[in-house]
């Protein structure tokens, strides 16, 4: 199955970026209270506003995708989830949707309040509280505190779904005045999971446990670090209406979003992981976890740079040397020190000619194009601005644009200068999973059941 022709919104992502959103960065303050009241008036909408560190989007994809089961259901476009992008996304909604999932961050202090009164989400979810966004932030505990205003907004007759295997998000149970439903791994929750595993090439799978019986998950998501948003969006749509079963069933044909570990072959055969969005050192160390487990002829990483790591370029590079020569057979770091890199990851190890540095993406991407090969897992990890989607991008056509800085927080396959056509996006190919051994024996090789 060929990749989403994303590259045909190109045209309507420009005119949003370059010509309306001055004029909507300038009318946002009457656009907050149109916004307003419009949310008030579709109170046949079920509103779920879904927050946390990590992994927003592939939840609030994952749910819409299983509340299609009982309506219409709209959800956040791509990954817009700043406050000005919550009054539009609300603005989207229409009456006939049964469902609108919509995404809030509260990056920095303050930045909840508004959003979460807008929304008044008749569903809540909050998924987690980690590092990321953490230098606007004195402590953890006032990035708790900032996320929880989502709850004080739920409507009366709401309920939260919250991980309480976050313990920052525990505590908040007992402060939510709506009913909540507990996720997480405890046996006392009221959606638990147990047995989970996601040894590439098998995807997310786990035992869902219930008050009406146990059932297997079985999921397109790569990593176990998705589990907790995906067992938050089961709760969440069987407590809207749906059957354990029919979420479940549902959830299996959601695909991975794009940038957030996404497996894609390209034309030489090789599989990239494309987790290409964000580089917090959360999203680091979860998917680095996933190549260390990786069953490949080769594993490869490819990264620029790490965020939220609090040292400096030479000590995120010592770090990624520490670890590489335990998870990958060849690493490809890119940036104007990267050489620094490689020579740490030669001291602790690495043979030389497994590792390589280039000061730039375009250098990078030709060296890919020449050295994946078929059997080959490539991780590909970078921060936001550094759009390391890039590297990825080369391996199917020319691509238009390699400006060493890009202010745009946006993935590259929808930006109008990238110059890829759709028909060579279509040459890259979502990888489905394989068929799934029992969850029972997660970790049996599909090789010995053969025998």
């Amino acid at each position: 199955m060929g990749l989403p022709a994303i590259t045909s919104g190109r045209f309507e992502y420009w005119l949003r970026q370059e010509a309306l959103a001055p004029v909507v960065r300038a009318l946002q303050p009457l656009l907050y209270w149109v916004a307003f009241v419009w949310r008030r008036l579709l109170f046949r909408t079920t509103f779920i506003a879904v927050t946390g560190s990590l992994g927003k989007t592939t939840t609030k994809e994952c749910l819409a995708g299983i509340l299609k089961e009982l309506g219409p259901a709209f959800r956040t476009y791509r990954n817009q989830n700043s406050p000005g992008a919550v009054v539009l996304n609300v603005l989207r909604v229409r009456p006939w949707h049964r469902f609108a999932v919509l995404e809030v961050a509260a990056a920095a202090p303050g930045m909840m309040t508004r959003p979460a009164r807008l929304v008044s989400p008749d569903v809540a979810l909050i998924l987690n509280v980690l590092s990321t966004h953490t230098t606007e932030y004195e402590s953890l505990q006032q990035h708790a505190d900032e996320k929880e205003k989502l709850l004080r907004a739920l409507r009366p007759h709401g309920f939260a779904v919250l991980n309480v295997d976050d313990p920052l998000v525990r505590p908040m149970a007992e402060r939510c005045g709506g009913r909540v439903v507990t996720v997480g791994t405890a046996p006392d929750c009221d959606f638990a999971m147990e047995q989970v595993t996601a040894r590439w090439p098998e995807r997310l799978s786990f035992w869902l446990k219930t008050a009406a019986g146990d059932l297997p998950v079985r999921t397109r998501f790569v990593g176990v670090h998705w589990a907790p948003c995906v067992l938050a969006a089961l709760a969440a749509a069987v407590e809207s209406g749906l059957t354990p079963q029919q979420a479940a069933e549902a959830c299996g044909r959601v695909e991975p979003f794009a940038g957030r570990m996404q497996p894609v072959k390209v034309p030489s055969g090789a599989i990239v992981l494309r987790d290409d969005y964000n580089a917090s050192i959360d999203t680091i160390e979860t998917s680095l976890r996933v190549l260390e487990e990786a069953r490949a002829q080769r594993r490869l990483l490819a990264i620029t740079d790490l965020s939220d790591f609090g040292k400096n370029r030479k000590q995120r590079l010592k770090y990624l040397a520490d670890i590489t020569p335990r998870i990958a057979e060849a690493l490809v770091l890119v940036g104007e020190i990267a050489e620094y890199g490689r020579r740490r990851a030669i001291d602790e190890g690495m043979p030389p000619e497994s590792v390589h540095a280039f000061p730039t993406l375009r250098e990078a991407a030709e060296f890919l194009k020449k050295e994946l090969r078929a059997g080959d897992l490539m991780l590909l990890k970078g921060r936001t601005t550094d759009h390391a989607a890039r590297l990825f991008l080369a391996q199917l056509g020319e691509v238009g644009c390699w400006k060493d800085y890009c202010p745009k927080r946006m993935l590259c396959d929808i930006c109008w200068e990238l110059r890829i056509t759709p028909e060579q996006m279509r040459r890259a190919e979502l990888v489905p999973p394989p068929a799934l051994s029992d969850l029972s024996q997660p970790d049996v090789d599909p090789a010995q059941q053969a025998m």
